[in-house]
């Protein structure tokens, strides 16, 4: 490529692996999970040795997820300026696979798998799972659904939704002021760096104002990873995307990483190695892009599934009260059902809803 070439005169177009990019992240955070449902054994995953112990395979698939949306969101409403246009778009991305998903765990598969008897179950406490519906809510769990394993979670997927969400409106925010202060996206950048940074090593006590640190900590780590995409998109055409540069950020986050904060190390080479591979076009995205952009369908469906596939494969160790399961194997046959169902989900649901943007 080009040694020239700008992320401006990169990222034009559709012809990229953006979709195959947000593949792998999601598969990063199925990885991660087969970790913790398994065994309960986040240690031996593969990308915590990679980063001197600082990171997790998911925590590294959300924040990618984090940084290409930072530049995405920002470029739909840079482009439209028109909110309701813009909301719109956003809402019918986000909450009709999520709404399916929650409503059809809650009250199709939930009554089936639950340990409790129908009565039990709706008698149990689901409203704060429903509340994931309006994205205020971080309850995961159902009455008596995945009693005997290790997390007992339906879906610990679906809590970075939120921020997400509140990333998309702070974009209606940033764009105004943006256009006429671009400078001052490095000033937003360092407030949320701030926050995760004092959250995560300042603040001592559990809870900050009655809410618990762990909010603020995700709060800044994820819109800090949001406004470096956003500070990409701003500078887009000062910013040279050549392999050189690729290489000396590929350094920079592997040294970064041994003696630095990860989120930290991230926001600063991690957004470009993201979007110089991103915005790139390989073969291999050429045949993955006719099929369909299914990393949504991947996430919000994986975490239940990676459940079930315990629950029919897995064992009870003698003298232990919990399922455990080999973690690869785990992966892959998750893997195996899951893409096909969010293949069917993308051309049956939500490719038909976007057609209403």
């Amino acid at each position: 490529m080009n040694n020239k070439c700008t992320l401006e005169s990169l990222s034009q177009g559709t012809d990229n692996n953006l979709n195959l990019v947000r593949l792998i992240a999601a598969m990063l955070v199925m990885y991660m999970h087969s970790f913790a449902l398994c065994q309960a054994n986040l240690e031996s995953d593969l990308m915590y040795t990679l980063t001197f112990h600082k990171a997790l395979s998911g925590q590294v698939g959300v924040d990618i997820f984090f940084v290409i949306s930072g530049f995405l969101i920002y470029r739909s409403y840079d482009r439209s300026n028109k909110i309701g246009k813009y909301l719109k778009a956003r809402f019918l991305r986000i909450w009709p696979l999520m709404a399916l998903f929650v409503l059809s765990t809650a009250f199709i598969f939930g009554p089936v798998y639950t340990s409790l008897s129908r009565e039990e179950y709706f008698a149990g406490d689901i409203k704060g799972y429903l509340m994931n519906l309006v994205f205020i809510s971080s309850e995961t769990r159902l009455p008596g659904v995945f009693a005997n394993h290790i997390n007992q979670s339906a879906n610990g997927s679906i809590w970075t939704l939120q921020y997400e969400v509140l990333c998309y409106l702070l974009v209606l925010l940033m764009v105004p002021i943006l256009r006429k202060f671009k400078k001052l996206i490095f000033a937003i950048i360092a407030v949320s760096a701030g926050i995760y940074l004092y959250f995560s090593y300042g603040c001592t006590a559990d809870t900050f104002l009655g809410v618990s640190k762990t909010l603020f900590v995700n709060f800044g780590r994820l819109t800090l990873q949001f406004e470096v995409g956003v500070l990409y998109y701003v500078y887009r055409d000062k910013i040279v995307m050549s392999i050189k540069w690729f290489l000396v950020a590929v350094a920079g986050l592997v040294a970064g990483s041994y003696f630095l904060d990860y989120e930290i190390v991230f926001a600063i080479f991690g957004a470009y190695i993201v979007l110089y591979l991103g915005f790139n076009y390989y073969g291999i995205s050429k045949i993955y892009n006719k099929v369909g952009d299914i990393s949504y369908g991947v996430y919000i469906m994986s975490f239940f599934v990676q459940q079930r596939v315990i629950e029919y494969l897995g064992e009870i160790p003698y003298g232990y009260r919990a399922y455990y399961m080999d973690t690869y194997t785990n992966f892959w046959v998750s893997v195996a059902i899951v893409v096909p169902l969010a293949l069917i989900s993308w051309h049956c649901f939500e490719k038909q809803l976007l057609k209403l943007k």
